[in-house]
């Protein structure tokens, strides 16, 4: 167990050693990449596996709905 801990310990430091990813140029306004240091963060806490979730239940909900509307569009 503690060689385990020792493990992910030495990976988020590696990862803090890359260092961020480029900046973009000052006149870019496309949304800034994430850092090697917070997508290793979000990897190993399960973060990213809970956001791909949350947005599949969205887009689920969302389709359902649109069904929905559909259905009664077609029964009135």
């Amino acid at each position: 167990m503690s060689f385990m801990r020792t493990g992910i310990a030495l990976l988020m430091i590696a990862g803090l050693g890359v260092g961020c990813g480029k900046s973009a140029p000052p006149g870019d306004k496309a949304k800034p990449a994430p850092s090697t240091a917070q997508t290793l963060i979000e990897g190993v806490t399960g973060r990213t596996a809970v956001n791909a979730g949350q947005k599949a239940k969205a887009d689920i909900t969302r389709i359902s709905e649109q069904h929905n509307r559909d259905l009664d569009a077609v029964m009135e």
